[in-house]
Order: structure tokens, then C-alpha cells, then sequence
């Protein structure tokens, strides 16, 4: 290894030299160069090799390169013999075969392989990056970032669009291997789009354009020849005589052909009659994409929103548009979407800060009523629940957009039709229900009342129309027993437990309720949490936040009434009767460690470690607990018990 090392830093001695010479680096400099180089080589060498090393070689490697050239430029050098030397280049080739040692070594790692490329592209070596790409793409042929980056590269770096399209064919290559990949058909589609906006640029500037060739049809003779004699550049040709033009006249068939074929020529000039201008190259990425990603509704609406980051949009989505209509009729977030275009606007920025029309634009009025039209056919051709959720969702959505007050109450008007609709039908969703309770709390909470009650009859397993009810509850309805009504048809649900913690927390506090009844309250909620049995439905995970959350309330709730002995009378009643959790001994030990002593610290540790639970964490923190008391003698006997019944407890941790 010495030897190696001892042959990369022979080769830096021109450079080095070249370096001091030029009075860009101090002796000392270079000697400190020569010292970190050989730490650094060193560390690249070992037996098993690390990325980290690699990249602080190289980072130190570009520090230097940086100083370099700041003191160059500082110093400026612009002698003949000094203008151009060794130290120009070798300490960039050297950044450059740092990272291809790094890469022999963790080929597999894609950051270092965009690293490199980000470097080479910033250092404008752009001769390294074809050969770069390659490299990756062997290695890497699933990866379509790189796929994306290599298209990219070669049709911005080829500035000629009619030359070999190699950006093409590396997409095809990339789409063969990944035919799946939803990133890759966009990107493809979008380079598609890029092509032809390019071509259609170079045409404006030539003047063959459409418009272009338009102006010059209807043009004058005298406009076409009129030329600024003034300038330099431009060639007067001979006068014709009177002979000549005589003569030209008499040539009538031959004006005629050249007429005709003038005509041709700029009839086949015009974009409708070439159809790579009309998009066709996108259109056939576009479908080939569906046949191979066919169920996939965003991936299609991501073409269309690519689409309208062009010039000439309309026909491309259109052509998207009827796919979906003739793939997805029978899908109500299909359908939903079809109905919502009407209010996009036709082109966009690539950020997508102006997706749909303004509600003060004029276009708006009629685009939202096309829009109600569609959905209309959609509930007649699709009557479920889903799709006049998607409805209600879209009327809902704009009524919190839109200011004027005739707009607002056109869609509320509908909104209410879309409700009768689903009743008459028979597809009242949980979702419909509190979507239409919420649309009516601002109107008529009266009818939200009744509406939540029928809500809950039909669906009396759904938390979220009870928590709905209960906060809808009249003054004279017994909230107690709804809550209860509720937790035994959603034993569950940890929102309608939160609701609960925070109802009886109320009524203490507004004085609804004693302290004795609260602490019967919560006790009850304790013993119901308690008695949770495993469901197919719910997560263990679920039901120990629901036990938590109340175990824990009831001790919060005793510490703010009652003070430390309140609390640690009712953790201690929790830990004898309700089999508490993790979390809930952490938050004892919270309270304690803030308010308490260290004789009840230790008994929520005892307590704690009865449980299977963390048992190696609660050991670890029962140890320093008891070092940072000073009580060692204790320290060492709770030590002997955790290697007793911790397997492989990590003694050093605990030192």
C-alpha cells in the first residue's frame, strides 16, 4: 500500500512545483498539501474502503482547485511562459479520477454517481459526461432518473434538433427496460413536446411559419421588394429593361409552373400538413404509455397538465381526454375529472400556480356551468355514493373560493339538489351525511341536528357522525349518555376517545360536573379502555394509544385538581387494577421526576419493569436514575437483575 501511495504523490510533484513557481502556494502551503494528500491516499486504502473518505478527498481537492484559481486571478499571471501550465488541469483530472476510484469501489451507490455528474457539469467537462452516462446505465439501467438525465443532456447539448436524436433513442432504450416507470413516459412525453416547440421557434425566426408566410401571401409586390438601399449588407440587383420584361411576359406558361410550384412549396411549409409539427411523435408516446400503465387516472392527467405547459395544447388534450372518456366511464374519479376541466385555463406554468380559471375572468361563469352539466350526466350514468361525493366535494371546494354572493348561492342551490339526489337514490355515504351537515351549521343548524341524528341511525358504527351529533346536541340532551351510545358502538375509535377525554375535562371545569363524579367518570373510561379485546380491525398500536390516552388523562387531570398526591393516587389505583401501558408509566415518571420524590420514582420504575415491555430501556434509565442519586449499592443490584432477565444486556451501556 506504501508503495501506491508513494506513486500517486510522485505524480503531483510537477504540479506541485508548478504551483510554487507560479507563487500561487507558499512552500509551507505546499508542504501542508503534500501532508493532508498523503493522509487522505492513506485512508482510501485501507483494507475495507469508506464512501466518507472518498469524498473528503475529493471535497479537500476542490478546496484547493477554488484557492487556486481566487489567487490566479488575484495575482494574474499573464506572461507568455506562465499562461498555461501543468497546475491548470491536474488538480481537476485528479478530482476526476478520485471520483472514478470512488466508483470502482461502490458502483452501486447512485448519489456518487450524480455527484459525479453534477461535478463534471459544473467544471463544463462536458467531453467526460457521454462516457459518464454509459458507465451509469450498466450499472444502473433501472434507475430512470439517470435515463431522464442522459436524454436531457444530449438534446440540450445537441443544439441542432434535426440531428440524430439520440435522446430519442436513449428514452426508448430506458422505456424498454422500465416499460412501468410513470417518470419516464413523462419525461419522454415532455421531450417529445420540447422537440417540436424547438422546431416551431426556428421556423418564426426563419419567417416560415404559419403567420409568417400568411403576411407574405397577402403582401404587396412593391411591400416584398421594398429594401433599405442605405444598408451596407444589402445587394441592388440590375434594373430589368423593357425588352426583358416584354420577354418575361411572353413567357406565361412558364410564370404559371413557377407559380404552381411556389404554391407547393408553401402549402407543404404549413404546420397542419406536417404532422410531427401537429404533435403526432407525442401523441404516439402518449398512447403506447396507456398500454402499458392502463389503470392509472393521475398518470394520465399528468399528460395533460404537461400538455398546457406549451404553445398549441388544445388538440394533445383533447386526444387524452377522449382515452379517458372511452377507458374510465365507468370510474368516478374519471369522470369527476372530466367534469372539472372545463374550469382549467389552457396553459399554465410549470410551477401550476394557475391551474383553473379566475372566478373574475368572464370564461368562469360559463366554464362552471359546463362543468355542473357534465357532473349531472355523471350521478345520472354512475348513481353511487362515490361519485356524488366527487360532486359535492367540487361544489363545496368553490363555494369556499368564490366571493360574489349570486355565485355562492347558485352553487348552494345545486349542492342542495346533489343532496336530494343521493337521498332519492338511496346513496347516502357516511361522507355525504357530514359533508351535508356541514354545509348546513352555517345556515340552518336546526336541520344539521336532525340530519346528524338520522346520520347516526343509519350509520351507528361511523365515529365521526357521532362526534358530529354530540357536538350538534341540544342543551337538554344528556351528552353523557350519547357519549356513551357512541364508545359502545365505536369502542375503537381514538378520536371519539379524545372527544370524550375532552368533554369530561369540560364539565369539570365549567363545574358540571364534582370531583368525585369526574373521578367515577374516569374510572368507568379506564375499565372500558381496559376491557378493548384484539379485532381484525384495529391495530394493537391503536388500542394502547386509546388506553393512553385516557389512563393518562385521568392522571393529568387528578395532578390539576388535586395536586402530586391526587396524581399519585390515581396512577397507583391504574397500576393495581387497569394494566397500564409504556407510555403511560412515562408520563408518571414525568410527573414524578418534575414534582416528586425519589421514593416514588423508583416505584413507577419497579412497577414498570413487571411488564414485558422496553424492559432494556427502563433498566437503563432505572440505572443512571440511581447513579445520578448516588445510591450505587442499589445501581449494581437492579444491574444484576437486568443480565438476569435481558438476554445480552448491554452492560458498557449501562456503565
Amino acid at each position: 500500500m506504501a508503495d501506491n501511495v508513494q506513486y500517486y504523490l510522485e505524480q503531483m510533484v510537477p504540479e506541485l512545483e508548478d504551483l510554487e513557481k507560479k507563487g500561487l502556494f507558499s512552500k509551507t502551503e505546499i508542504k501542508s498539501i503534500i501532508k493532508k494528500r498523503t493522509k487522505l491516499e492513506y485512508a482510501i486504502r485501507r483494507r475495507i474502503p469508506k464512501k466518507i473518505d472518498y469524498l473528503r478527498y475529493i471535497e479537500y481537492e476542490m478546496n484547493v482547485e477554488t484557492l487556486r484559481k481566487k489567487r490566479k486571478a488575484r495575482i494574474d499571471t499573464t506572461s507568455n511562459d506562465e499562461e498555461f501550465g501543468i497546475s491548470e488541469f491536474s488538480i481537476k483530472q485528479r478530482i476526476n479520477a478520485l471520483f472514478q476510484r470512488a466508483l470502482m469501489k461502490f458502483k452501486g451507490d447512485i448519489s456518487l454517481w450524480l455527484e459525479y455528474i453534477e461535478h463534471v457539469k459544473s467544471t463544463k467537462s462536458y467531453n467526460l459526461l457521454s462516457g459518464i452516462f454509459v458507465n451509469a446505465l450498466q450499472i444502473h439501467p433501472t434507475k430512470a432518473l439517470l435515463w431522464i438525465m442522459a436524454s436531457s443532456w444530449e438534446f440540450e447539448h445537441n443544439a441542432n434538433p434535426a440531428s440524430a436524436r439520440v435522446d430519442q433513442v436513449l428514452m426508448q432504450r430506458g422505456l424498454r427496460l422500465n416499460p412501468t416507470d410513470e417518470l419516464l413516459w413523462h419525461e419522454y412525453f415532455r421531450l417529445e413536446l420540447l422537440y417540436v416547440e424547438k422546431i416551431k421557434l426556428r421556423r418564426r425566426v426563419l419567417g416560415i411559419d404559419d403567420e409568417s408566410l400568411e403576411k407574405q401571401k397577402d403582401a404587396k409586390p412593391e411591400d416584398k421588394m421594398d429594401v433599405d438601399w442605405n444598408n451596407d449588407d444589402a445587394i441592388k440587383l440590375p434594373t430589368i429593361t423593357g425588352e426583358e420584361a416584354e420577354d418575361w411576359k411572353n413567357a406565361s406558361d412558364e410564370r404559371k409552373t413557377v407559380k404552381k410550384m411556389e404554391d407547393s412549396a408553401a402549402e407543404a411549409l404549413k404546420e397542419g400538413n406536417n404532422p410531427i409539427l401537429q404533435g403526432i411523435l407525442a401523441t404516439i408516446v402518449y398512447d403506447n404509455a396507456i398500454q402499458a400503465i392502463p389503470n392509472d387516472l393521475a398518470f394520465r392527467t399528468k399528460f395533460i397538465d404537461i400538455y398546457r405547459q406549451f404553445t398549441d395544447p388544445e388538440k394533445g388534450c383533447e386526444h387524452v381526454v377522449e382515452t379517458i372518456q372511452r377507458d374510465m366511464a365507468d370510474r368516478p374519479d374519471a369522470r369527476a375529472y372530466l367534469a372539472s376541466r372545463h374550469l382549467f385555463v389552457q396553459k399554465t406554468e410549470e410551477d401550476g400556480t394557475s391551474k383553473y380559471i379566475a372566478c373574475s375572468d368572464p370564461a368562469f361563469v360559463p366554464a362552471l356551468k359546463a362543468c355542473v352539466e357534465e357532473f349531472n350526466q355523471a350521478i345520472q350514468d354512475l348513481p353511487n355514493a362515490e361519485m356524488h361525493e366527487r360532486y359535492i366535494e367540487f361544489l363545496q371546494g368553490w363555494i369556499d373560493i368564490t366571493t360574489e354572493e349570486n355565485m355562492q348561492l347558485y352553487l348552494r342551490k345545486v349542492l342542495q339538489r346533489v343532496f336530494k339526489s343521493a337521498q332519492k337514490k338511496n346513496v347516502l355515504s357516511p361522507k355525504i351525511y357530514q359533508l351535508h351537515i356541514e354545509n348546513l351549521m352555517d345556515s340552518d343548524k336546526e336541520k344539521a341536528h336532525q340530519v346528524a341524528i338520522n346520520a347516526t341511525e343509519a350509520y351507528p358504527r361511523s365515529a365521526e357522525l357521532w362526534i358530529i351529533r354530540i357536538d350538534l346536541a341540544k342543551v337538554d340532551e344528556d351528552k353523557a349518555k350519547l357519549y356513551k351510545k357512541a364508545l359502545d358502538r365505536c369502542p375503537e375509535s381514538y378520536n371519539l376517545w379524545e372527544s370524550y377525554n375532552d368533554w369530561i375535562n369540560m364539565q369539570h371545569v365549567e363545574g358540571s360536573m364534582s370531583l368525585e363524579e369526574t373521578d367515577k367518570v374516569y374510572t368507568r373510561a379506564c375499565e372500558s379502555v381496559t376491557s378493548l379485546l384484539p379485532s381484525l380491525t384495529t391495530s394493537t398500536e391503536e388500542r394502547d394509544r386509546i388506553k393512553d390516552l385516557i389512563l393518562s388523562g385521568y392522571v393529568d387531570w387528578a395532578l390539576s385538581t388535586s395536586g402530586i398526591d391526587g396524581a399519585r393516587t390515581a396512577y397507583r389505583k391504574i397500576i393495581q387494577n387497569f394494566y397500564p401501558t409504556f407510555a403511560f408509566y412515562n408520563t408518571c415518571l414525568g410527573i414524578e421526576k418534575e414534582h416528586g420524590k425519589d421514593d416514588s420514582i423508583e416505584y413507577v420504575y419497579e412497577m414498570a419493569l413487571r411488564s414485558n415491555d422496553h424492559k432494556e430501556e427502563l433498566y437503563r434509565e432505572y440505572i443512571q436514575h440511581l447513579r445520578e442519586q448516588r445510591k450505587f449499592k442499589k445501581a449494581d443490584h437492579v444491574l444484576w437483575k437486568a443480565c438476569k432477565e435481558v438476554p445480552d444486556f448491554d452492560t458498557k451501556a449501562s456503565n
